[in-house]
């Protein structure tokens, strides 16, 4: 037979510019935008630092910087003191309550005032009026407890005088306004180691005043000593016709005249009072 025509044998070299696509054949074209990697024996060249400044910004968010929005002009009552806190009083008030036996009687009055120590340092003071007893609490309204309560029987305070604050002409730490100071034993003077202990506690007497809630005129009357001062009064002269004390005069001793204060310089209760240090309330920058 003639000469036989050998069978066709598919070339395995591809060009240099093509690839497999789903069965067919493309040819690629070169993009010049595009640097191409350069193949070798071991594979693909890396890539030059001139790619990474390309692909990896060395500031992806410019300079941005988070805005800081100023506090609102407006500031609420609620902000100065936390006993002035939606549920904060009450709750205080329930609390102290409890505490209370039932020879005592039920609760007259609640007032949320300023305890003014022996070294004219203020305090926030809860007080609860009852039949028998006056209840001067000192509550944490931030802990939202008592640290500690003060039980004084009515029948045993002997004296109340009312009147503006008087201090010496060299302390620093005067105030205005009237104080109330109530004794229990009026013949027996305060020792010199407990007027210079600062945390003495064995004072026959105590003094208060009016809270600095009262200013915003969201405390009152809970928070002055007009009402405190009215029934505080009345309950005292109760108590001493209901449980007389044997070889005592009847009745409390109502003075009207001004409250000595003993505080010489008072430059630590000056600051103290400045800051309000004896007050649960927020301290913006510092921690309370």
């Amino acid at each position: 037979m003639g000469d036989q025509l050998e069978p066709s044998v598919p070339s395995t070299q591809l060009e240099p510019d093509a690839t497999f696509t789903l069965g067919s054949v493309e040819h690629l074209t070169p993009d010049p935008g595009v640097e191409q990697c350069v193949t070798s024996a071991s594979g693909v060249t890396p890539v030059t630092p001139a790619d990474l400044s390309r692909l990896y910004p060395p500031l992806p968010r410019g300079e941005f910087s988070p805005s800081v929005l100023p506090p609102s002009s407006g500031q609420s009552h609620r902000d100065e003191f936390f006993a002035l806190r939606p549920g904060a009083l009450q709750a205080a008030i329930s609390e102290t309550e409890r505490t209370l036996g039932e020879e005592d009687g039920k609760v007259q009055g609640a007032w949320l005032l300023t305890e003014v120590d022996h070294w004219n340092r203020e305090s926030e003071r809860l007080v609860l009026l009852t039949p028998r007893v006056l209840l001067v609490s000192h509550y944490d309204f931030v802990g939202l407890s008592c640290h500690l309560l003060v039980r004084i029987p009515l029948h045993y305070i002997d004296s109340i005088t009312v009147g503006p604050f008087h201090f010496p002409t060299t302390s620093l730490g005067r105030r205005c306004g009237l104080g109330l100071r109530l004794g229990w034993d009026k013949l027996r003077e305060s020792s010199f180691r407990s007027r210079w202990n600062p945390w003495a506690r064995d004072l026959p007497s105590i003094i208060l005043t009016d809270h600095p809630g009262v200013e915003s005129g969201h405390l009152s009357p809970l928070g002055t000593l007009g009402t405190f001062r009215t029934e505080l009064t009345q309950g005292v002269r109760m108590a001493h016709q209901e449980q007389p004390l044997a070889g005592r005069a009847n009745g409390p001793l109502i003075l009207e005249k001004p409250i000595q204060m003993e505080t010489v310089l008072g430059l630590v209760s000056a600051l103290s009072n400045w800051a309000q240090l004896g007050y649960a309330k927020p301290r913006r920058l510092l921690a309370f």
